[in-house]
């Protein structure tokens, strides 16, 4: 079985990072890096209009969208998780980026469709569609599924960030957590999408610029190592395979993408930009590789400290606190991003569809304003209070993976609202059994990670009662293919 197979199975209140003091210069670039995102935040919002706050005013160019696209999906808890695959089932983790990359290549036709329809009817989130294409009912259902995945990605990554800052700066998590918490909510409430795209730019060149150092030391120090990268014969077919199917179909429920296809300039930006995107993911998985294959040398490590244990052997002892520094910056990319996902599809998906009069675009930009604090506020309570729920909402990607097939077939057929609704539910209700059968179990949460490829079964649960309805299900049918 894989023992784990989704990016949210990681305490990371118990991270083995090496205790590292903050010098002077690393205190001077925390400080300047958390400056420069509230900066821009707050030039984002200069001149701005509600469209600009929403989806970047739909005008979003090519290296935005590019470097938007991988910021978003190389967080910090991302890194940490993949390194600990890497250490665990050797070079076949490496699968999850090419998967990715594929995924990114597959979704080119479907966001280009996307796109001219979200430029005709406004689209702004995942769950647009879903109310577009089918009822309301369905609508609503698949945006509190996207709330339940992105908020228990939203409490890993500030969770994540708060134990790196805590451990590299010598400060209590307590007020780790806080400076981190407070540092988005700044940006994202001045700014909102636009300052989202804009730091992503600035957050990815930063942790590219790790991603060079760390290229370098390696094939400079760790030559033996660079050469295990080729030596593909303890490659596991099943789990490049598994690792490979995963990246491709995370890409088809994942919110953030779908915005970035609703912001982009035109259909050249969506079509290049996710063949870019692509080639940069590879790279970026190779570099995280490189980390968790030189903590392989070392016996007796758990998974999780992986990272931490090959940074610490890549870098020479006066970078460290530098690169884990770097290393915040990309955990705030990502917890950026999974805020103005939240706080926009309350705002838009619950309110702005339930109320009698239909919502405006500054009532639904004052609404998201409201959301980023409240979701700021609610990530930073959760993570103070229980700093071991991430271990616990293990089946989180399970319950995402839920929506994929009814949105891939919605592309393609003329679906009934009653074979996706079934879809849906059944996919729902098969995480939920799973989750009561851990509970009966000695140590729930040894089950869960020892099962987590079960929990990624409800994408085949979710297609079997998907294609059962649509073939003997009620017609009350209102999609169209496109």
């Amino acid at each position: 079985m894989i023992n784990s197979s989704v990016l949210l199975f990681f305490n990371f209140s118990d991270i083995g990072f090496y205790s590292t003091k903050l010098s002077t210069v690393d205190l001077i670039l925390l400080i300047l890096y958390a400056v420069i995102c509230i900066v821009i935040g707050l030039l984002s919002s200069r001149n701005q209009k509600d469209e600009d706050y929403m989806i970047a005013g739909r005008k979003l160019n090519m290296w935005g969208f590019v470097m938007s696209v991988v910021a978003s999906y190389i967080g910090g808890a991302a890194i940490v998780a993949y390194s600990a695959y890497v250490y665990q089932f050797g070079i076949s983790a490496l699968a999850i980026f090419i998967g990715t990359a594929a995924g990114f290549l597959l979704f080119i036709p479907y966001a280009l469709k996307l796109r001219k329809i979200s430029s005709e009817k406004k689209f702004i989130t995942l769950s647009d569609w879903f109310y577009y294409k089918f009822n309301k009912k369905i609508g609503l259902l698949s945006a509190i599924i996207l709330f339940v995945v992105y908020f228990g990605m939203l409490l890993n990554q500030f969770i994540a960030g708060s134990s790196i800052l805590s451990k590299i700066s010598g400060w209590s998590y307590e007020t780790a957590l806080l400076v981190s918490s407070v540092v988005i909510c700044i940006y994202l409430f001045a700014g909102g999408f636009r300052s989202v795209i804009k730091t992503d730019i600035f957050q990815y060149l930063v942790l590219f610029v790790l991603f060079i150092f760390l290229g370098f030391f390696f094939l400079t120090g760790k030559k033996d190592t660079a050469l295990g990268l080729l030596d593909f014969s303890e490659m596991s077919i099943s789990m490049t395979i598994a690792f490979i199917a995963f990246g491709i179909f995370i890409i088809f429920q994942s919110a953030e993408y779908w915005q970035r296809v609703y912001a982009a300039k035109n259909e050249k930006v969506v079509k290049k930009g996710f063949k870019i995107s692509a080639i940069l993911v590879v790279i970026t998985g190779f570099a995280i590789s490189i980390v968790g294959l030189t903590a392989r040398g070392v016996s007796g490590l758990e998974a999780k400290d992986a990272f931490a244990q090959g940074l610490t052997m890549l870098l020479p002892q006066k970078f460290i606190g530098a690169g884990l520094v770097l290393i915040f910056a990309a955990i705030m990319s990502s917890a950026d991003t999974i805020i103005f996902v939240l706080a926009s599809s309350v705002s838009k998906d619950w309110f702005g569809r339930l109320m009698d009069e239909k919502q405006n675009k500054h009532e639904a930009m004052k609404q998201t304003r409201l959301f980023i604090v409240i979701f700021s506020l609610l990530g930073f309570t959760f993570a103070y209070s229980f700093r071991d729920l991430v271990a616990v909402i293990v089946f989180i990607t399970g319950i995402g993976f839920t929506i994929v097939p009814a949105t891939i077939a919605s592309f393609h057929y003329k679906l009934k609202n009653s074979a996706v609704y079934a879809s849906f539910i059944s996919g729902l209700t098969y995480v939920i059994l799973l989750v009561c059968v851990a509970n009966f179990q000695a140590e729930p949460l040894a089950f869960f990670k020892d099962n987590a490829d079960m929990s990624i079964a409800s994408i085949l649960v979710s297609f079997i009662f998907l294609v059962i309805f649509q073939k003997f299900g009620k017609e009350n049918n209102n999609s169209e293919a496109i």
